[in-house]
């Protein structure tokens, strides 16, 4: 279920960004906006975290978004049917497991985040205006949602380990 979540807003979302690289192909501005990108990995987490209270992140409705994801609420609950034990951290090692998983979808998300940003502002550039406000549409459903949803958890996890 989880893959199939993952695929779905994948397609959704990434499609008007490869749209617009098909219809305005510029390997200059291309190579530029992945590297822009690339740097974004640079900037420590510690930085990007908006605040360390879960109550900050329920209160921008990170627990609503958290029912549609991948490993969300929804797709949880159908394979603890299956399976009882399923995601349940029951040991330091498992929460450290859980930790890495966090940081590196966060990561994800943030290139992911900059490159839809940069693509949207060269769609608005060469006039593809519909396809800008697609591209900024996808990046807050899957990049800005899911950076704050890790965020979260990442918030969670340390108020669980005091």
């Amino acid at each position: 279920m989880n893959q199939l979540i993952n695929f779905f807003w994948t397609i959704i979302c990434f499609a008007p960004v490869l749209a617009y690289w098909f219809k305005a192909f510029d390997a200059g501005w291309l190579i530029t906006t992945i590297g822009v990108s690339l740097l974004s990995l640079l900037i420590p987490a510690k930085k990007l975290q908006l605040s360390y209270r879960s109550k900050f992140y329920e209160g921008i409705g990170v627990r609503f978004i958290r029912r549609f994801v991948q490993n969300g609420d929804w797709a949880n609950r159908r394979s603890r049917a299956k399976d009882p034990q399923y995601k349940h951290i029951r040991n330091r090692g498992q929460a450290q497991a859980y930790k890495r998983t966090i940081a590196m979808y966060e990561r994800f998300h943030l290139l992911c985040l900059v490159l839809f940003f940069f693509t949207a502002i060269l769609a608005v550039n060469n006039g593809y205006y519909l396809l800008a406000v697609l591209i900024i549409i996808g990046n807050i459903i899957y990049n800005a949602c899911p950076v704050l949803l890790q965020q979260y958890n990442k918030t969670r996890l340390l108020n669980i380990s005091k």
